[in-house]
């Protein structure tokens, strides 16, 4: 299985890179950076938020071509019960910027395309029972996508009202399951928590990041390692 694994910013990718040192810079345009560890393994970095998450999408799937891409890197937890370093990953992925209700769209659907992007069950099974095995921290849940880093109250309550089930927040994951869409490529979507939304939650990431990226690091090690000897 070609897996390419995607993170916005060196900080998140960092643990990877330490992970596996012999990979090696093979393509490089804007912020994007794809690194081949193995004809079969594939270290990217994006750059932040959904213009930058979308452009390394299309090239990743152009000139790569993998079977899977994992996104990674740091999530705000809106869930004040899960602890900072734990893994959150997603059950489906959606946009909460995203309004065209005018036109009797869903809330959160780019208008002509999906309401939402579904991971598969056996996917979200396999996650489950591997990251258990590993005694990783995780829990499975909506995490959606934005332009806005989560620190405005006022912002997080409507969001909150919009979707119930809402556990995370990213920048880029939704973007990448846009593009992945037109090639029939699976995302998945795993995070280490740097902050709790809210006010403090920029002070929270800075003193969190690197927690939240080894994290995360750790839940995706365990799932390349598992596929790799299937």
């Amino acid at each position: 299985m070609k897996i390419a694994i995607v993170a916005a910013m060196a900080e998140e990718l960092a643990p990877f890179r330490e992970g596996y040192p012999s990979s090696k810079l093979i393509w490089s345009k804007g912020k994007t950076k794809i690194e081949e560890v193995t004809n079969q393994l594939f270290l990217v970095e994006s750059g932040i938020g959904k213009a930058n998450a979308a452009a390394t999408g299309a090239w990743l799937c152009e000139r790569i071509q993998p079977d899977l891409i994992i996104n990674t890197g740091s999530t705000g937890s809106f869930r004040s019960d899960f602890s900072l370093g734990d893994v959150i990953y997603s059950n489906q992925f959606l946009y909460s910027d995203v309004d065209a209700t005018g036109f009797n769209y869903d809330f959160g659907q780019v208008p002509q395309m999906p309401s939402c992007y579904p991971v598969a069950k056996e996917l979200l099974e396999t996650i489950d029972k591997v990251l258990k095995a590993a005694k990783i921290p995780a829990h499975q849940g909506m995490i959606v996508t934005s332009d806005s880093f989560m620190s405005d109250e006022a912002s997080i309550a409507t969001i909150r009202q919009r979707f119930p089930e809402i556990v995370a927040s990213d920048m880029e994951s939704c973007a990448l399951a846009q593009i992945a869409y037109f090639y029939e490529i699976p995302v998945l979507n795993l995070r280490g928590i740097s902050d709790h939304v809210g006010d403090d939650a920029a002070l929270t990431f800075d003193n969190t990041i690197d927690l939240a990226a080894e994290q995360a690091f750790k839940a995706v090690k365990a799932l390349v390692d598992y596929w790799q000897k299937v």
